[in-house]
């Protein structure tokens, strides 16, 4: 990924943090996905008051992008509202492992701070090397692999 795609994925992650509905923790998470066409989705934390009923930035922008026809994915960034910044939880890495899978490659993590500063670099099969997904569970998914 070229140092201007980065940039402007990173802007958006963290201007999707403006657009989360965070009532009952009060932070906004932001995330940006880039796909294998180029394209860039965004996602943002929804919560509900009802537990359980919310879904993280990260899930939201795969989401956004699945809305739109795209499963193959590069690259995603996320946002957090602090100095330092945070992983995926373990649940948005299990869906980004997935859809390792559906592209065919390790999709690269890129962790920010709020004013868009990389705190960590890294990759969903250096978080979860040993991950389960389509493959393990003997799912075919060549279909999505447009």
């Amino acid at each position: 990924m070229d140092k201007k795609v980065k940039e402007k994925l990173i802007n958006s992650a963290v201007k999707a943090i403006d657009y989360a509905y965070h009532p009952i923790s009060k932070r906004g998470v932001g995330a940006a996905l880039l796909t294998k066409k180029g394209n860039i989705y965004q996602g943002a934390n929804v919560q509900s008051v009802i537990s359980g009923m919310g879904a993280c930035a990260e899930i939201c922008s795969i989401y956004n992008a699945v809305a739109h026809g795209e499963y193959c994915f590069e690259a995603i960034v996320v946002a957090f509202p602090s100095e330092k910044g945070a992983r995926p939880c373990g649940a948005c890495q299990q869906m980004i492992y997935e859809f390792s899978e559906v592209s065919g490659k390790d999709i690269k993590i890129i962790c920010v701070n709020n004013k868009g500063k990389i705190m960590e670099e890294t990759s969903v099969k250096k978080l979860m090397p040993k991950g389960y997904g389509p493959k393990e569970s003997g799912r075919d998914v060549n279909i999505y692999r447009k």
